[in-house]
């Protein structure tokens, strides 16, 4: 009888985990869906004769770069994500809440996005702040989760795999150390010259370097199915 119980208590939590799973899955996908709402066809003058096109598509075609650029983004965390949890066996509270924490900032893509896409005016920097600031706590708090599924708790991953584990919280790291970099250089940046977007470009010189690093780092634990 309790062996009976037992089992049943056992399907119960792993159905309980997919729906924290499925949850998460139906976020990113709602997220990446409503990055295309900003992206419109415009409206077509009654004569096209001596119509400027690139002034009429400008609009849209920056509004679609934003799209694919968040996607980009967007496609990678759940990435991530999805490679993180293949380990998860188990989830509490401490779980729910941080992987809500990461969702947040996942939800928050489509408005980040259009506050890039459509309000980047010369000498107004703050969307640009804004994007970069939501990707970089969007790693942040993958990283997060991350530590508290593998070093954390881990009753709650499946007992082995120790390379796999540290290979994804170790990219994991390195990508959100080097986002606050690029990050903090900008605002230094900006600082010194304010509004100037051209400057702030300077602040992803940094990303090869470390890229070069981390690289470096995570070849011993990169898992052979991912080698190229």
């Amino acid at each position: 009888m309790s062996s009976l119980k037992s089992e049943k208590e056992i399907i119960h939590r792993e159905f309980e985990l997919e729906r924290v799973i499925l949850f998460s899955d139906a976020v990113f996908a709602i997220a990446i869906t409503l990055l295309i709402i900003d992206v419109k066809f415009p409206e077509m003058p009654e004569k096209l004769e001596g119509v400027d096109y690139w002034h009429l598509f400008k609009p849209t075609i920056i509004h679609f770069l934003g799209l694919c650029v968040s996607f980009f983004f967007i496609g990678m965390f759940w990435s991530r994500h999805l490679k993180m949890f293949k380990y998860l066996q188990d989830y509490n509270q401490g779980l729910i809440v941080r992987n809500l924490f990461f969702l947040f900032f996942i939800v928050i893509f489509p408005f980040a996005a259009e506050a890039m896409t459509g309000h980047v005016q010369p000498g107004f920097v703050i969307p640009f702040f804004i994007y970069f600031s939501n990707i970089a706590l969007c790693s942040l708090m993958h990283l997060w989760l991350c530590h508290y599924i593998f070093y954390k708790k881990t009753y709650l991953s499946v007992k082995g795999y120790d390379n796999y584990k540290k290979y994804i919280f170790l990219g994991s790291k390195y990508s959100t150390i080097m986002l606050l970099i690029i990050l903090l250089v900008a605002v230094v940046i900006n600082i010194f010259f304010p509004g100037d977007m051209v400057a702030l470009g300077y602040g992803f010189y940094v990303f090869p370097f470390i890229a070069l690093y981390a690289r470096k780092r995570l070849k011993k634990y990169k898992p052979v199915e991912d080698i190229v």
